[in-house]
Formats: structure tokens, sequence, C-alpha cells
């Protein structure tokens, strides 16, 4: 046959269809599962997907996803903006909810977190929602039964031990709960935590970092970050930086590969931000002093140890500073009907769009485009 007339598979060694096929992001590649069967079959394979999260992780900068109602449901490709040339108004990309939504809800969707290109939505009263907006991979779960009280703190995580992502949930009235999307079930978490659970003291949305969830006091008297191990399904802690204690503690952020806090200066009208970094996981003596930006910011990804992207609380613009505070490029959306959405961080989060799929998933259904 004329090579004129072999179709790509006999042209490229399959070595090589995967090391180009693993560059392309989650959101161009799962659309090409149509090319050919081989095609379907490389980018199904959980080896594939798999390598292809870590490298995504790696080497591209994550998106910044937003949810307010069932109208306003999207992410802003970073890697595009920053690196790609697009505006930000362009680099949005909408998405339309893949579950049942009743009218006169508009109010009662909140953002949890993310793990794993999934992110974790709480449908107000008694849901909260598991969602891959690349792959429309969701379930809907009730903790009903397991917290019953408004107050009520969340997180998600990934066990890699087992496959499983695990969800945790608990009150200050309630125990604390865990849920298997391997078992689909609850279970009352046994170990009790290092401090008493004052929930409407902590931030309400927890962070996975390392193989566990993160969660961050409001008050300056919780000197103390709060850690689920969802392998071990135990409870310890991380005392903050002693040097910053009187600032106002924000935000748990993943820069450049390490657990980071965001402080806010609210002293004499001031509005800088510091941001700290734990550069050996669980040694409060290596807690640094990494940036201070002279706005209050929330850090959103770290590049090469000298570019910082940051989303603004007060313009709600994008913007990329130096590590010295010198601003170096800056997004501003003209689209005032998000524009006022995207920067509340209990209807957002940052990801890291994947292919990944539940545990309980029928993966022939995934392989058809469910």
């Amino acid at each position: 046959m004329d090579n004129n007339q072999k179709s790509i598979n006999e042209l490229l060694p399959l070595e090589l269809l995967q090391a180009i096929l693993v560059r392309v992001p989650a959101k161009h590649l799962f659309p090409l599962r149509f090319v050919s069967k081989l095609w379907l079959s490389l980018i199904s394979d959980p080896t594939f997907v798999e390598f292809h999260f870590h490298h995504t992780s790696e080497f591209t900068i994550p998106s910044y996803f937003f949810a307010h109602n069932d109208q306003l449901v999207g992410s802003v490709d970073l890697h595009a903006l920053f690196h790609g040339g697009a505006t930000l108004d362009t680099s949005i990309e909408k998405f339309s909810l893949p579950f049942p939504w009743k009218k006169n809800t508009r109010s009662n969707l909140l953002v949890l977190g993310s793990c794993r290109g999934f992110v974790l939505l709480r449908h107000y009263p008694y849901y909260i929602i598991l969602w891959n907006p690349v792959t429309q991979s969701h379930k809907k779960i009730s903790y009903y039964n397991a917290v019953k009280k408004n107050n009520i703190i969340h997180g998600i995580g990934y066990d890699a031990s087992n496959d499983d992502y695990v969800i945790v949930i608990f009150s200050k009235e309630n125990q604390p709960h865990c849920f298997s999307l391997r078992t689909n079930s609850w279970t009352k978490i046994d170990v009790a935590p290092p401090t008493p659970l004052i929930t409407y003291e902590f931030i309400p949305w927890g962070l996975f970092f390392n193989g566990a969830i993160h969660w961050l006091s409001y008050r300056p008297s919780n000197r103390d970050i709060l850690i689920f191990d969802v392998k071990k399904r135990r409870f310890s802690k991380i005392p903050l930086p002693e040097q910053k204690l009187t600032w106002w503690p924000s935000k748990l952020v993943i820069l450049g590969g390490c657990l980071a806090l965001n402080f806010f200066d609210y002293r004499d009208n001031n509005k800088r931000t510091q941001v700290w970094v734990l550069k050996k996981y669980k040694v409060p003596s290596s807690w640094i002093l990494l940036y201070e930006i002279p706005h209050h910011c929330i850090s959103l990804f770290l590049s090469n140890y000298s570019d910082v992207i940051v989303l603004d609380r007060v313009t709600m613009n994008f913007a990329k500073y130096k590590l010295e505070g010198e601003r170096v490029q800056c997004f501003k959306y003209f689209n005032y009907s998000f524009c006022h959405v995207i920067a509340f961080e209990h209807i957002s989060t940052v990801y890291t769009p994947s292919l990944a799929t539940l545990p309980s998933c029928d993966k022939k259904k995934w392989k058809n485009g469910m």
C-alpha cells in the first residue's frame, strides 16, 4: 500500500502515538476516542489515563473551575490564557450540568474542592455530587443519614492503594463520616480529630494533597491545619507558621508541589498578600515566605519557582507576578455575567482536567460516550 493511503496507525509506532497523545489536553483528547478502535482502546486504557493525568499535572497549568447555578458553570483554561495567546473571554469553556436541576435553586450549588479532574459540588440541602466535566462521569450522593446540620465540613481525596475516591463530611454535632466510591457506602470514622471540631471556625472545603485532605481554620486562636489521611482514615494536624499568626490566614493552595498558605493583611487598610510554603511536608520549621503581593490575591499556580499566577479578589483579574512582586501580565474579564462569580472561593476551585472515571462507573458506557 502506498504511504499516502496508509492510516496514521500504520505510519506511527504505538509508542510514538502514545507519546503524542499523552501531550494532548484531556478536553481535546476525549473526543478522539472515535478516530479508530485502536485510539478508543488506547485512550480508555486505565494505565494511559493515569499516565496522562500525571503528565498533565507536572507540565501543564491547571484550570480554574467555577459554578454558581445551572447558567454559570465553566472553567478558565489558565494554560491557554498565559501561554497560548488566548484572551480571558476565549479561554473560558462553559459546561452543562449532567444531572437534573430544579428551578429556583440558583444559590444552592457550592463548589467544595477537586481531585484528579473531578470537582465536588454540594446541592442543597442533602446532596453532594462528584463530577468530571471532561468525561461527564458523575455520581450524586445523599448525606442525609450521615450529617443533618448546616455547618458542615466537606473534603474529597483519592486512596491510590484501593483506586478509590473518598469523601469526608462532619459537623460539630455529628461524628465524622467517610463515603467510599468503591463500596458506595458511608462509614463512621472512629478516630477522633486531634482538636475539638467547631465547624463554623473552619473553611468548609478541604484541599487534597499528598494523600490527605486539609482544612484551614478561620479563627486566629486555632493555629493548626486539620488533616485527614484518606488511606489510614486518621486525623492529624500541622501548625501554621509562627512568624505570621497576627495576619489572617485565608486559603490553602498547592504551589510548586508544596502545601502553601495565603495570608491577608487587613491592618491599617493594607491590602497585601503573603504566601508561605511548607517546603517539607508536616515539618513546621520548613515554612518559608515565598513572596508578597500588594493586593489581596488567591495564588493559583507557581511556574518554575519564578512566576506565580493569581486571581485578584477585588478586581477579579487574573495576573502573573514575579516572585519579587512585579506584575508581568494581567487579564481582565469583560463578560460581567461571569465576572462577579469567578472570584468567590465557595463557588470555584483549581482543578486539573483528566480522563478519569469513577470506580463504580460502567467502563463500557464510558467507552461508548456515556
